[in-house]
């Protein structure tokens, strides 16, 4: 009698924002962002030894800027050799990037990418907009660039909410006036949750979107789970559970995002509690992600992005989605 085979999990992506320090104080109006200053140095070497423990590889997706700064340099290296995709985050992490020209654009990607490659060895397949930044010509860039993938889209219901958030801890009322749409808008939210192409011009290109609770559309990214943890790591836990049963419900292949910020606390980083999930120390934060990352290995095949699109593309019939719904 021949064994009887374990149905395969089903498929689930894992990828890492790597905004910096800098990125954080610029977003919300605060001095000294242009002097760049970083917490890469210690955040990534804690978010590897976590997915190290779990055998987990993601996508990290690294700004250009800190690409090109020598301590990141060969941390960046380090993690590609350790078997982790780098992607691209743009150069400056301008959160206004998606309302430039096309032009300028493409050299913002061209510029993020050639850093990214020149730090890791490896060249970026996958882009994301900082603050989730989406555009007709955004993609078009990419396109011509030759990227497989864009996971920027980020389909939520609570944007108005985190941009109330977000200007209310504006460092000054002139920084509030002048803020940009972050977050997406409410159309934004009701875009697919599963993979999809967009219909481009001269080819297609895949669309991977950042995961939030099916029919709610309410996020469970870390940096959420963490501000629940703040209150009630038990609730966080459970809401978690619920999200990724909700995926496996409703067929969604969950895109699980995770910010540096995921493994510092407020004994690393004191003057960054104007950020939603930092009443907790670094090494509570760490175990806490941790304890998620193996429920979710669990009940899913987790995979860095790249290696999934190119499943994707392999072997599924995707939806398309025509290019006037980014603008």
């Amino acid at each position: 009698m021949s064994a009887t085979l374990a149905p395969a999990m089903p498929a689930a992506t894992l990828s890492v924002d790597l905004d910096n320090l800098w990125c954080y104080q610029r977003s919300f109006g605060l001095a000294g962002w242009q002097n760049y200053p970083s917490f890469v140095e210690r955040a990534l070497p804690r978010l590897l030894e976590v997915l190290d423990g779990l055998d987990l590889r993601v996508t990290l997706f690294i700004i250009g800027r800190d690409a090109e700064r020598a301590p990141i340099r060969a941390l960046l290296r380090e993690a590609v050799e350790r078997g982790h995709e780098a992607g691209n985050h743009s150069y400056d992490h301008d959160p206004q990037m998606n309302r430039w020209p096309a032009a300028r654009i493409r050299d913002e990607v061209a510029r993020a990418g050639a850093a990214v490659e020149a730090a890791t060895g490896q060249r970026p397949r996958g882009f994301r907009g900082p603050a989730y930044a989406m555009s007709p010509a955004l993609l078009e860039a990419l396109v011509s660039l030759g990227y497989a993938y864009d996971a920027s889209s980020f389909p939520n219901s609570v944007g108005t909410i985190a941009r109330a958030y977000h200007r209310k801890r504006l460092a000054t009322a002139a920084d509030a006036a002048s803020a940009t749409p972050l977050y997406g808008s409410m159309a934004d939210a009701w875009q697919p949750l599963r993979p999809y192409l967009w219909t481009l011009a001269q080819r297609e290109l895949v669309e991977v979107p950042v995961t939030t609770l099916p029919l709610l559309r309410v996020p469970f990214h870390g940096t959420y789970l963490h501000h629940l943890a703040d209150r009630s790591p038990r609730l966080a836990a459970a809401y978690f559970r619920t999200a990724l049963g909700l995926c496996r419900l409703r067929g969604v292949p969950p895109s699980f995002l995770l910010h540096l910020t995921d493994v510092l606390g407020c004994d690393d980083c004191p003057d960054l509690d104007y950020l939603p999930g930092m009443r907790r120390s670094g090494a509570e934060k760490a175990v806490f992600l941790a304890d998620l990352l193996t429920v979710y290995r669990k009940r899913f095949q987790v995979t860095p992005l790249g290696d999934y699109v190119d499943g994707l593309t392999a072997g599924r019939r995707l939806d398309r989605v025509p290019l006037v719904a980014a603008a």
